[in-house]
């Protein structure tokens, strides 16, 4: 009887076990390893503490030896990527951790070639900082009152660059080029190692040869399965849209096994969608399914300036069993993801027409000229680059100056998830190359196979990003082995060849991970960029891959005068273009301490001007349209510094207002500045420098960049204004908005100015209209083009000023009649020194001028004020009234800041030319 009553008992039990798997399933366990590290030199019983993970070597050593960055550092500190160097921790492991059946150590981003060991057990061998290494290390651990030890040897990667490139020819083979482009202090074969290009140094940035754990390192525990990544991917019909998902798992098992997926979606689903359960084999284990929402449900993600960035949360929860039915008790079995996905389509428009095939983006089934920007990673050191503060400055500032797209170079990194995050949260579409850069790569299996798997892992952690519009598979690479063919010789064909067998054979079959055979979640991937598109390219090379008349161009006119119209092709799509500037002088002097020398200073731009071409094609820009002189830039250094920056503003703003004016019939339907950001203070493309200041293009793009903008530009041949007037922008219904164009007329010599004349145009959302203006008839009585500026304001049906753009008609040296704007700069603030919480560290400047001020230029002078990050409302602008209030808003809100206008220091074109 007893036997039957226990026995009665344990199926009561098991039934209530059956009835709740839910309440007793565990969550995978991740545990991360970020803390208690050290690391020391190979040949060395020194050891050095490593604050926290991720962390490099630079980063760790940077107490001892200094910063990489610091004036002379990318030169001194070489020596380290001469070395081998190893991090070490130790860890503790309670007996409850460890029953489950699968633990794996993963290490999300090893820099680069590394060595790992447990307990004294070498785990495996790294080689690609881009590939995410996982180990099954369950019968490896110790458990209390032993100690784990974790060990990772980080070879160096100069000294494995050069022995791979010498073993390379040896066998009768090469890889070119063998060093990059630059002036400066670089190093060679870079295309060795599966590492961030521009770590051996460029043409604008610095060799920082750096080696570490670049990412998370965690423990997992679990019993069966771990949810790793979820493509979303999105299409709609007239009723639904769909959520076609694939759930990518990861397990060390070797055995088949069940999974059990809910999704949760409050406010798409009225209840959770439910995957019964599946059998998923080991070998590819992935879960595919599909979600229907009704459309009145859903509220479009659209791009920056066309509509609002609506993202929902969606939880996938997976459960895993090796068995049908289900998971036993107290085992981890249970493993979430929380996406936030945003519903829209787009496409790649390649239309034929009279002159090849449009390249323009469409999205929610809107065409959309591309704005914005090349991005290059936030830090020079890996380990650095995935900094939220900085990574959100850099992606906020493109959302404030108007931006919808940003290209993220393969020459850098594929950027952390936060970046990707912002981008859906800022409306910037994102164009991503891989990481393979302007040179050849060798392949052999080992070295396809890691590439292989870059592709994957990568491409499935954010293809489900509503901002993810493009992949490229590599930069420039198509056009350098077509530039170079016949320096190649007779290993031409067998470079083409391998890049065939690379990019075309391997890496675009392995994107067809997050591809659908029914429809297309988004365009691409491309195999090169500059190209002639997706659907052009056959299986040959491109004759010509900077045709304007297909896909996309790269484009660099240093050499000419830059605002000339005629230099800019009709390009299809500029994927770049830029010109040079020098930082702030107070950037230079926050590197250079005390020493506050020109000498100095002199001696540190100079060292970090890596332009093959030198300061030529900035100061031959300069010289066109500016009145500097050319020599002895080193005499007035202060003036170089804004002249290139006036400089870089004009010609960017020219050539961006040449592209948007062509938008009509898709002739250019997207252009890229190069580039955003910089990886340290020097001369370079950027808008914005390393420490986070703002040079004048970026002030002057958050007006030219504009939804809603005007655009003059001059046609010599007939001696007219052409102006364009371009509205892009959704609206839900057809609307028509109508605007007053008026061109004022001023003498540089008067405030006030001497003639107007006005123009009424009605313009509907996303179109276009152009009008064409004597020049004639603007000029005021007997004055030449030399005497006068143009003032052109479009304003809405409220008087409210929508837009405005300044004509000079003749280069800026040419003026006649500039006098001396007399300009006084009065601070006011408000009071905060009775706060008790934040501080409003905001301030107004009230400047007085008597005569048009050009180029007014505003720069803390103060170096405590300087460093702290700061905004101006504008900056480089032409004042034309006679007080112009600007903003200075400080980021610190800790302290009560104290500011007069002698911290200030105010440049004026005037100033060079009276």
């Amino acid at each position: 009887m007893l036997k039957i009553i226990n026995l009665l008992c344990f199926i009561f039990i098991f039934i209530i076990m059956l009835a709740l798997p839910q309440l007793d399933a565990r969550k995978v366990q991740v545990n991360e390893l970020s803390k208690g590290w050290t690391l020391r030199e190979a040949n060395s019983t020194k050891q050095f503490k490593v604050a926290k993970l991720p962390s490099g070597v630079y980063t760790a050593l940077k107490d001892e030896y200094g910063d990489i960055l610091g004036p002379g550092n990318d030169v001194k500190l070489r020596w380290i990527a001469n070395k081998t160097w190893i991090y070490s921790t130790t860890f503790d492991l309670a007996d409850e951790s460890g029953q489950d059946s699968l633990v794996n150590l993963t290490f999300h981003g090893i820099d680069t070639l590394a060595k790992i060991r447990l307990n004294g057990e070498l785990l495996g061998e790294t080689d690609n900082m881009f590939v995410r290494y996982s180990y099954s290390v369950g019968h490896l651990l110790h458990f209390i009152p032993k100690h784990n030890q974790l060990e990772i040897e980080l070879l160096s990667p100069l000294l494995e660059a050069n022995a791979r490139a010498k073993e390379l020819e040896q066998n009768g083979n090469s890889a070119p080029p063998s060093c990059p482009q630059s002036r400066g202090d670089v190093e060679c074969h870079r295309n060795m190692l599966r590492k961030m290009q521009m770590s051996f140094g460029g043409e604008w940035n610095p060799a920082a040869l750096s080696s570490g754990i670049w990412k998370p390192v965690t423990i997992e525990y679990y019993t069966v399965a771990i949810l790793r990544d979820v493509d979303v991917a999105i299409k709609r019909n007239d009723t639904h849209w769909t959520m076609d998902c694939r759930a990518f798992l990861k397990t060390r098992d070797a055995e088949n096994f069940y999974v059990q997926l809910i999704v949760y979606a409050s406010e798409l689903l009225d209840e959770p969608f439910i995957v019964e359960e599946k059998h998923v084999t080991y070998a590819s284990p992935t879960l595919e399914f599909q979600i229907h929402i009704p459309k009145e449900r859903v509220k479009l993600w659209w791009p920056n300036g066309y509509g609002k960035q609506q993202l929902y949360p969606v939880l996938f929860d997976l459960k895993g069993y090796r068995s049908q039915g289900v998971p036993r008790l107290n085992l981890r079995t249970d493993s979430q993801k929380l996406l936030h996905i945003g519903f829209r389509t787009i496409e790649l428009v390649e239309d034929k027409d009279e002159r090849g095939r449009t390249f323009y983006f469409r999205v929610n089934g809107h065409p959309i000229f591309m704005k914005g920007v090349n991005y290059v990673p936030a830090h020079t050191l890996p380990e650095l680059s995935a900094d939220t503060e900085k990574v959100k400055h850099l992606l906020k500032s493109a959302f404030d100056a108007n931006m919808n797209m940003i290209r993220v170079w393969g020459g850098g990194l594929y950027e952390s998830d936060y970046f990707y995050s912002l981008a859906d949260s800022y409306g910037l579409l994102v164009w991503q190359d891989m990481t393979f850069t302007k040179a050849t790569y060798p392949i052999d299996g080992k070295r396809m196979a890691s590439m292989r798997k870059e592709a994957v892992q990568n491409a499935q952690r954010i293809a489900y990003h509503a901002s993810l519009a493009l992949i490229v598979t590599n930069n420039e690479i198509e056009l350098y082995l077509v530039k170079n063919r016949t320096d190649f010789g007779t290993e031409a064909k067998r470079l083409e060849d391998e890049y065939k067998l690379l990019f075309m054979g391997n890496l675009c079959a392995e994107l067809d991970i997050i591809s659908r055979n029914d429809f297309s979640p988004r365009p691409g991937p491309m195999i090169s960029t500059p190209s002639l598109g997706v659907i052009e390219p056959g299986k040959e090379l491109a004759k010509d891959p900077q045709s304007p008349n297909y896909g996309d161009v790269h484009l660099y006119e240093d050499d000419r005068d830059a605002l000339a119209q005629n230099i800019y092709p009709p390009a299809r799509f500029v994927s770049e273009f830029g010109y040079a500037s020098l930082p702030m002088r107070s950037s230079w002097q926050r590197l250079l301490g005390e020493d506050t020398s020109d000498a100095s200073l002199a001696a540190l731009i100079r060292q970090r001007q890596h332009d093959p071409k030198g300061f030529i094609p900035l100061l031959r820009q300069i010289a066109y349209q500016l009145p500097f002189t050319l020599q002895n830039w080193e005499d007035n250094i202060d003036e170089f510094i804004y002249f290139s920056q006036v400089s870089q503003a004009m010609t960017t703003k020219l050539a961006m207002d040449v592209f948007r004016s062509r938008r009509r019939n898709y002739e250019t339907m997207g252009a890229l500045m190069w580039q955003l950001n910089d990886v340290w203070v020097a001369p370079t493309w950027s808008c914005i420098d390393f420490f986070g200041n703002y040079k004048i293009v970026y002030y002057w793009a958050k007006e030219f960049l504009a939804s809603t903008n005007i655009i003059v530009l001059y046609n010599d041949a007939r001696d007219q204004l052409n102006i364009t007037v371009t509205r892009e922008e959704h609206m839900e219904s057809p609307d028509v908005k109508l605007y007053n164009i008026f061109i004022n007329t001023f003498l540089w010599k008067d405030i006030f100015s001497k003639k107007a004349i006005a123009r009424a145009i009605g313009l509907r959302s996303s179109a276009i209209d152009q009008l064409a203006i004597p020049l004639e008839s603007v000029l005021y009585e007997h004055h030449s083009k030399q005497e006068i500026f143009l003032e052109i304001l479009l304003r809405d049906e409220d008087n409210r000023v929508v837009a405005k753009n300044y004509f000079y008609p003749v280069p800026i040296k040419d003026i006649v009649g500039l006098r001396d704007p007399e300009l006084t700069l009065e601070v006011v603030g408000v009071d905060c020194t009775n706060s008790n919480l934040n501080y409003a560290n905001s301030f107004s400047l009230r400047i007085t001028v008597k005569y048009p001020a050009l180029f007014v230029y505003l720069e803390l002078v103060d170096p405590e004020l300087a460093n702290q990050m700061h905004t101006f409302s504008m900056n480089g602008f032409t004042q034309t009234v006679p007080v112009q209030n600007i903003y200075l808003d400080f980021k610190n809100d800790s302290s009560c800041i104290k500011l007069s206008a002698q911290q200030i220091a105010v440049k004026t074109m005037n100033q060079y030319m009276i």
